[in-house]
């Protein structure tokens, strides 16, 4: 006896010096970063003549970068799925660093190299496009380089006056797709019953857990607006390329057996193959490139300097400045999920948000507000909650003008409809006007196992636990709140868009919409960008001079300093120490697509969010 507890307290001794030396370590590595922090100098940016514009984008593209928190960016690089950091670009400030460019006297071209480049959405894309384009416009040139091309990659690539490809790399054009797993077959086995509330012929956010597959109805309506897209991206491809090659839509979206008669013709060569049908110029390695584009520099006497695009932005003013004008515009952006309560930038908490709108209303200088919506939705209540400060806005004699960005469907479709005008680009994904409850419960499981449940309460209400069979009676009270629900959304939508209740209903049930679709449906007013928002409040506020006012959560003063601390430590973060494999993968799709068990939050369980609207 005397042996085993010598053996443990030596184990707990252990334990604890093993304890305080990993705190230790933690103290120092932060107290390491924290002078390095404060001892760093910033360099000035030195701009050659005839220096290129690196556009060497290392992650995700976004609407609104989310605050850095030291100890997820820790965990994110141990789970990383390979050796790079994963970094966020906001597109304005991408679209400001390629307009100053373009007016740059020294920054004679643009190299674009974009293997680093992870996910942005279409719009995104296009707009980065359409800066390039006028980037060209102005007799600057551009040029793409890369050893694979993925499909968002090369939407982006395809502006550049020359597109080139390693002899060994490929362009992988997939085409967009709605797929999800099925859930039914499994909780039956585990003898878990759903219990699924929706108003919504299209409201598709509960198949999974009652159905093995995808329902008609929603194939048929997710076909059309993927359609929509894939043309979109195949329309835009064409006309970037058709002066340089003989591309056509075969070359992009070809059938299964085109693309193996092609594929033998070129003797089953990737590259070969992108070239042969006109989707890059040449097939030439990285280093060939650069020896390309260093005799071209030199031919016109200046020096090959690459200037790196996060060098660049740092050095750039801010995107908005408040220069003293009496009258502003806010802008304020609203990025993610529709969550009741506080929450950070990540998503769009309804009590947060709502703050946000309220010190707009405040702001005797405001005179108009430009809302960014980029969100699938979530919690109903949150979104009136955001909806009814809005009208306040407005009650104020404050414009609103809502610009939609990638998504503004159910709940960000919700907030959008009580603003003066709407504007949305030709792929923003909206509508999806539709709501939904679920309620699962686990007796019949803990039955099988010998666990029962059994009680007294004061009321019948009190019945209610997942670990009890839902009385169908509560489940009926609970159908006709959600139906309530939808009613309420019509009539946010009928009154907020001067529609009447029958003409929502046609176009909504949960259905959702491309920008190009919702501009005929009365949903949104025009198409165009953020700017045009800007102009239409404006317009709309009868403003000649104004400055844009961002407005957005401040930061705690600890939250500041560890954005600084990780501006530095980031790059000293250890690299890729565990692998990511197809199980892991898979266990974060059932987690994704699970969440709303979980994570959202709405005080009546009713939820207007729409989960296909992130196409892959």
């Amino acid at each position: 006896m005397k042996r085993i507890f010598s053996l443990l307290k030596g184990l707990a001794r252990l334990i604890n010096i093993t304890r305080l030396f990993i705190i230790n370590v933690i103290f120092f590595l932060i107290l390491t970063i924290i002078i390095v922090a404060f001892n760093m100098e910033d360099e000035q940016l030195i701009i050659k003549e005839g220096s290129l514009l690196h556009l060497n984008f290392t992650g995700n593209i976004v609407e609104q970068k989310r605050p850095v928190d030291f100890a997820s960016e820790i965990s994110n690089q141990m789970l990383s799925a390979d050796d790079k950091i994963i970094y966020e670009y906001q597109i304005d400030e991408v679209l400001q660093v390629i307009e100053l460019a373009q007016q740059d006297p020294k920054i004679t071209g643009i190299l674009l190299e974009l293997q680093g480049l992870n996910s942005a959405s279409l719009n995104h894309l296009q707009d980065i496009g359409a800066a390039i384009s006028n980037f060209k416009n102005s007799g600057k040139s551009v040029t793409a380089v890369s050893d694979n091309y993925s499909q968002t990659q090369y939407l982006l690539a395809s502006y550049a006056d020359e597109i080139f490809l390693s002899p060994q790399g490929m362009v992988l054009l997939q085409g967009y797709s709605v797929y999800r797993l099925y859930f039914k077959e499994a909780l039956d086995k585990m003898l878990i019953t759903p219990h699924v509330f929706k108003v919504g012929t299209y409201k598709s956010f509960v198949e999974p857990f009652t159905d093995n597959q995808m329902s008609e109805e929603s194939k048929v309506a997710n076909k059309h607006w993927l359609n929509q897209l894939w043309k979109n991206y195949i329309d835009t491809v064409i006309a970037q390329r058709e002066d340089k090659s003989s591309i056509n839509e075969q070359s992009i979206s070809p059938s299964l057996a085109q693309l193996k008669v092609t594929f033998q013709e070129v003797g089953g060569d990737t590259a070969l193959y992108a070239k042969h049908v006109g989707l890059v110029d040449s097939l030439k390695t990285r280093s060939q490139v650069m020896s390309k584009l260093k005799n071209e520099t030199k031919a016109s006497g200046t020096d090959f300097t690459l200037i790196n695009y996060t060098d660049y932005q740092s050095s750039l003013p801010r995107l908005y400045q408040v220069e003293g004008v009496n009258d502003q515009i806010a802008l304020i952006h609203g990025s993610g999920e529709i969550l009741a309560g506080n929450h950070k930038s990540s998503v769009i908490g309804g009590t947060s948000f709502s703050k946000l709108l309220e010190s707009a209303l405040n702001d005797k200088q405001v005179k108009a507000v430009v809302i960014r919506i980029d969100s699938p939705g979530g919690s109903a209540f949150a979104s009136e909650k955001i909806r009814q400060q809005i009208l306040a806005l407005k009650q104020a004699n404050k414009k609103v003008v809502v610009s939609m960005g990638s998504v503004a469907a159910s709940g960000g479709y919700w907030i959008a409809s009580a603003a003066d005008h709407i504007i949305a680009t030709p792929t923003t994904l909206t509508g999806s006007i539709g709501i939904f409850g679920m309620f699962a419960s686990a007796d019949k499981a803990l039955n099988k196992f010998g666990i029962y449940n059994d009680g007294v309460g004061t009321s019948e209400l009190s019945t209610l636990n997942p670990t009890r069979a839902l009385n169908p009676d509560l489940a009926d009270i609970i159908q006709m709140g959600i139906e309530h629900g939808y009613q309420q959304f019509l009539q946010v939508v009928s009154q907020g868009r001067d529609l009447s209740m029958e003409a929502v209903d046609e176009i909504a049930q949960g259905r959702v919409w491309t920008g190009v679709d919702a501009l005929s449906l009365d949903l949104v007013d025009q198409l165009g960008t953020l700017d045009d928002a800007i102009i239409v409040a404006a317009k709309l506020a009868e403003l000649n001079q104004y400055d844009i006012k961002v407005i957005e959560e401040k930061l705690s003063t600890k939250d500041q300093l560890m954005n600084e601390l990780m501006n530095v430590s980031i790059k000293l973060l250890p690299q890729s120490l565990q692998q990511q494999n197809v199980l892991i993968e898979t266990f974060n799709r059932i987690e994704k697509q699970t969440q709303i068990l979980t994570k959202f939050n709405d005080p009546q369980g009713r939820y207007a969010y729409c989960p296909m609207c992130f196409v892959e």
